[in-house]
């Protein structure tokens, strides 16, 4: 049994390592300890028969108003305020996207994953529970 791993910006050692640690591993075993939620997409990969387990992490795009109120001045006893609104838009952020392989047997065979903030994601949820 062939097993290939592709870590298109190994950017971690333990990313890599914790990635590389599922390898030989039944995809259900995967499922169940990483999130499925938020993020994540499973497809089947026509050309080779794979299914694909992807996760994407990062921060989606969000919102919000401030407003400053400030001292501009006096009039006698008066003090004279002016308050600022302002809208913020704040994009969203890609930190990791990484794909689970697996076979025709269920087996994951290799992966992928690319950003420059996988650690914390790859390495929270950590290698196989079962070994």
């Amino acid at each position: 049994m062939s097993f290939s791993a592709h870590a298109t910006n190994a950017y971690s050692k333990a990313s890599t390592a914790v990635a590389d640690s599922w390898l030989g591993h039944d995809a259900s075993e995967l499922l169940v300890q990483w999130p499925v939620d938020r993020g994540f997409t499973s497809y089947e990969v026509s050309k080779t028969g794979e299914t694909a387990y992807e996760y994407n992490f990062g921060s989606e795009a969000y919102s919000y108003d401030s407003s400053n109120t400030q001292a501009v001045g006096q009039m006698g006893n008066t003090l004279i305020l002016q308050t600022t609104n302002e809208h913020h838009d704040v994009a969203a952020e890609h930190h990791c996207t990484v794909t689970f392989y697996a076979n025709a047997d269920g087996i994951i065979s290799r992966y992928e994953y690319d950003g420059v903030k996988c650690a914390p994601y790859i390495r929270s949820w950590g290698r196989p529970k079962n070994r």
